[in-house]
């Protein structure tokens, strides 16, 4: 079997001097922790989503769990449910189980593989208390849609941005809607600084009490009289440091330049593969897809492993994106409406995809699977 000289992963980061010159500059400031770049990515995240506010913390689950545990402290409700699909990362259904709610798994469309939000409907009752809106692998759901039930139920919205910064839908920019949006910083993402996740939002009284529950409970310095400080609630150290922060700002200012790179990326991937064997993600009109992964589906549940493992042994690898979190030990008693995400978590594959593929590597790997589609 023909073999790539080198193994071409489903992703891989890159630090250029540019990063090097940034992280030097945290490193020899007086700022280790919390300092200017932590502030420059908040107001840079803020003009993104065109929120009024950004909180960064240290990666992206601790943005859930912030806006999950002031929700709670908010409401105070014992009996209580969130809505989550489960072709996800587990972050998000872990936004219920961090405080003690029910989660309720609403399906995906099944041709954009996006949350769908006339399951989300289905799913609210009277405990429902958030809905926590996946993008998936860079193409936004209908998230303007889910708004509008959030808002005629009074429900929390939560956007989570993840896989998909600056992307469009119908006029709408990701991270734009919603209570608060979500941004992880992980080494695999857009804007990757190896952790650290952001919290958007417009409201100045929540943004508050998230900068007071990522430190200990402590008011933010901004809000501190006097030399003392009072503490009266059970808190996190969630505080993002100076040097992720830094990368993270060095990411932000070539992000435009990073996604194009991955559309090039996919464009080559479109004209290429075998679409009579594969099946490949919907892209509705007057959306825009920024390819944090290029997934594709295998005709049958059964052919996947095969197909990871031919790709494996030609040094590829191939990743999965998601096994559906229903599905899996901890989460099997919770109400699942998920018969499109269970469809199609039993038949993606998250193809390689980084900017600084070459044309090489991309060229094998459509060789490569389209010589297993033709065998």
């Amino acid at each position: 079997m023909k073999k790539s000289d080198n193994p071409i992963p489903y992703m891989k980061h890159k630090i250029t001097n540019e990063d090097k010159e940034y992280v030097l500059k945290a490193l020899e400031s007086d700022f280790i922790t919390q300092g200017p770049f932590v502030n420059e990515v908040e107001e840079e995240m803020a003009k993104i989503t065109s929120k009024n506010y950004s909180v960064m913390c240290s990666n992206g689950t601790a943005a859930l769990h912030l806006v999950a545990e002031m929700l709670n402290q908010k409401l105070q409700k014992d009996k209580k449910n969130i809505i989550t699909t489960s072709l996800t990362f587990v972050a998000d259904a872990n936004f219920g189980r961090y405080i003690n709610a029910d989660i309720k798994f609403a399906d995906i469309s099944n041709d954009t593989w996006t949350i769908s939000p006339e399951s989300v409907f289905d799913a609210i009752d009277e405990n429902t208390i958030a809905v926590v809106a996946p993008h998936y692998a860079g193409l936004m759901c209908d998230i303007k849609a889910i708004e509008t039930i959030c808002k005629e139920k009074n429900i929390y919205l939560v956007e989570d941005a993840c896989h998909a910064p600056t992307a469009i839908r119908n006029g709408i920019v990701s991270g734009s809607t919603g209570d608060a949006s979500i941004f992880s910083f992980h080494a695999t993402k857009h804007i990757g600084s190896g952790e650290g996740g952001v919290i958007c939002l417009n409201n100045e009284d929540q943004r508050d009490k998230l900068n007071t529950l990522r430190s200990h409970g402590l008011p933010h310095w901004s809000k501190r009289t006097g030399f003392g400080y009072d503490i009266n609630e059970l808190a996190f150290n969630y505080r993002p440091n100076e040097v992720s922060a830094a990368l993270a700002y060095s990411h932000i200012q070539r992000l435009d330049s990073l996604i194009q790179s991955r559309k090039k990326i996919a464009k080559i991937y479109d004209e290429n593969l075998n679409w009579n064997y594969f099946t490949k993600q919907y892209v509705p009109e007057n959306s825009t897809h920024v390819y944090h992964l290029y997934p594709v589906l295998v005709p049958e549940a059964k052919v996947r492993d095969n197909c990871l493992e031919f790709l494996k042994d030609s040094n590829i690898f191939a990743q999965i994106h998601y096994p559906p979190i229903n599905k899996m030990t901890g989460f099997k008693n919770y109400y699942s409406d998920s018969k499109n995400a269970e469809e199609i978590g039993s038949r993606v594959i998250s193809l390689p995809m980084f900017p600084q593929m070459t044309d090489d590597e991309i060229d094998f790997v459509i060789n490569q699977l389209n010589k297993f589609a033709n065998n």
